[in-house]
């Protein structure tokens, strides 16, 4: 019966196509259009960085950039390749019909010295992190959070009862002196500041605890992307957050070390490996001061003998529109052995939701794949090669195919520094 029944309902759907198929092939023709016109979007930046204002943009084939407007903002003696130059572009589709506009910003000549090596880094909070919210068990068995709905996860502890907290034993020692008396926090979350109040509970072994997970402080090993003539630095192409897929971390202070590597677990399908290195902490190991802490890398500036010692090649900058889905090279290794893997690049997204996945690529080298597997953690800021010119850094590996690969553009990496 469920069949005669199913039956029916097609010959009266296509019964219902034959009469309004004209209507029908009219809103698929509509519905495909818009379809057409998204896609070419996609393939469209909103921006771009030039080096010249003679610089000449070529995107995908079916789209032409024609100049629509030149303003010059900044006046220098480097005359028209001054920064300051802002243009206008109007993006045509057969060089014919108007689709999108874009612009241009003109920097001049750009170039770095790509690095490659791993390094130790370290990095204080700006307030005491909360990392998560967990259950105890009072002196009465009784299983409670204390701080749910008041804290969250993200939260940054700055003080308490109107005194400053400088770390999380500063925390831990003013919990336990509560002896379970309420206590006003200082709370800085997305940004603004706030006060809550919470109580602490005594737990079975007649400790007093708030449950919350805190850290104030994170250290581990990633590569130096580049340094700059200046000493200025930038390396990993996304931020030191307390979980994967997280804000990066509000930082007090932060520095690079020395750090020597003590073991590679190649990467393989559904595990991800990593380089596993001993950071030499104290000042003769230091090698410079982290400054500022982003989704889109680490950066700051190298002591002046470390500058010396990580300089690497100097490359051009390339910006994004002129990467190709072509083959590159990601540098990466330690000490004076830094090497030069093939790549291919894949994909080019120029307006993607994550600013350090902006492209993804597979590793076509045999020796890197034969070693490592592909990408492992602790090669996130390896430089990426294209032409003689540094195009970006590698940011993540793929789960499910470690031969697979994001990365950033270096425009992206420290648009302060670099543009």
């Amino acid at each position: 019966m469920s069949f005669l029944f199913f039956f029916m309902e097609v010959l009266l759907m296509f019964a219902w196509y034959q009469k309004n198929r004209k209507k029908t092939a009219i809103a698929y023709g509509i519905v495909y259009v818009i379809a057409c016109y998204f896609m070419l979007l996609s393939y469209i930046p909103k921006e771009v960085v030039l080096q010249k204002a003679s610089d000449k943009i070529s995107l995908a084939a079916p789209i032409r950039v024609q100049e629509a407007h030149t303003e010059e903002t900044v006046q220098t003696e480097r005359g028209s390749d001054a920064k300051g130059i802002q243009k206008t572009y109007t993006c045509k589709l057969f060089g014919l019909i108007p689709i999108a506009t874009m612009s241009g910003t003109v920097v001049g000549d750009q170039s770095v010295d790509a690095v490659g090596r791993p390094v130790g880094i370290y990095l204080q909070t700006q307030g005491i992190y909360v990392a998560g919210l967990k259950e105890i068990q009072t002196v009465s068995g009784e299983k409670v959070s204390p701080c749910a709905y008041i804290l969250q996860e993200g939260d940054y502890i700055t003080g308490r009862d109107g005194k400053e907290l400088s770390d999380k034993e500063d925390l831990q020692e003013a919990v336990e002196a509560s002896k379970g008396q309420a206590m006003v926090l200082s709370v800085v979350r997305h940004g603004e500041e706030m006060e809550v109040k919470v109580q602490p509970q005594e737990t079975e072994d007649g400790s007093y605890k708030l449950g919350i997970w805190i850290k104030d402080d994170v250290a581990g090993v990633g590569t130096l992307t580049y340094v700059k003539e200046d000493g200025s630095f930038g390396a990993l192409g996304h931020g030191i957050s307390a979980t994967s897929g997280s804000q990066a971390l509000s930082m007090k202070e932060g520095y690079l070390y020395e750090t020597s590597i003590t073991g590679i677990t190649p990467s393989s399908i559904g595990s991800p490996g990593e380089i596993s290195g001993l950071i030499h902490y104290g000042s003769a190991a230091r090698l410079g001061e982290i400054t500022r802490n982003s989704n889109v890398g680490i950066y700051g500036k190298m002591n002046g003998t470390a500058k010396t010692a990580y300089a690497g090649n100097s490359y051009a900058v390339a910006y994004k529109q002129e990467i190709k889905r072509e083959g590159a090279t990601i540098l990466f290794g330690e000490g004076d052995a830094v090497e030069a893997y093939q790549i291919m690049i894949d994909q080019i997204d120029y307006e993607p939701k994550e600013k350090n996945k902006s492209f993804v690529f597979h590793v076509t080298d045999e020796k890197l794949i034969d070693q490592m597997g592909g990408i492992v953690q602790g090669m996130s800021g390896s430089p990426i090669i294209q032409e003689g010119r540094i195009i970006g850094a590698v940011t993540h590996v793929f789960i499910n195919d470690p031969t697979k690969g994001y990365g950033i553009f270096i425009e992206e990496i420290d648009r302060k520094s670099v543009v």
